[in-house]
């Protein structure tokens, strides 16, 4: 497994320090709700493409009041099906994938590549396999997953696919692929 640079390392301590110590379990809280759409900004000026490579754009339909959304989210890019999995976090119930749900049809811009897609859940053993593989680079994310997760991750497949649960997430397909 290729060993993770630097700037990776030091970027997964940050998040790990910021999940385990400033983010609340129940919510982001408020400071943390204002932090997170910082990116929003940053793709509507244009700049999208200094942050493509780890943060997308994506923009849905409110459920309730039928205006769009816009929500930054990490992403994990599958060139085989040139598609995109978002994780939620907060056990789903966050307001961007209850959106997703309610109304799949979405817009997602990563860096300059702005597209229509299609919400498909991810099957609980895909995400389990990307925390294992997360947890195999950086092993302190092991904390980070049992945080929410009722049962402990014990380094087992099956433990991380019930763990999978807690982290909802999605594949953006390109619409008409």
């Amino acid at each position: 497994m290729q060993k993770a640079s630097l700037a990776e390392r030091i970027y997964s301590w940050t998040e790990t320090l910021t999940m385990d110590k400033l983010v609340g379990q129940e919510n982001p809280g408020p400071f943390f709700k204002w932090l997170f759409k910082i990116p929003i900004l940053q793709y509507k000026l244009g700049l999208g493409w200094m942050i493509g490579r780890y943060v997308l754009l994506l923009t849905i339909t409110g459920r309730k009041s039928g205006k769009p959304r816009h929500t930054p989210l990490e992403y994990i890019y599958d060139r085989e099906h040139d598609r995109y999995r978002v994780a939620a976090g907060w056990g789903g119930k966050t307001d961007w994938y209850r959106n997703v749900c309610a109304n799949p049809h979405v817009t997602v811009q990563v860096g300059r590549r702005k597209f229509h897609a299609v919400a498909e859940k991810a099957l609980p053993e895909e995400v389990a396999q990307y925390m294992m593989t997360v947890s195999q680079r950086h092993p302190h994310m092991d904390r980070v997953w049992n945080r929410w997760s009722d049962q402990p991750v014990d380094g087992t497949f099956e433990s991380y696919v019930y763990a999978a649960r807690f982290f909802p997430s999605v594949w953006l397909r390109e619409e008409g692929l």
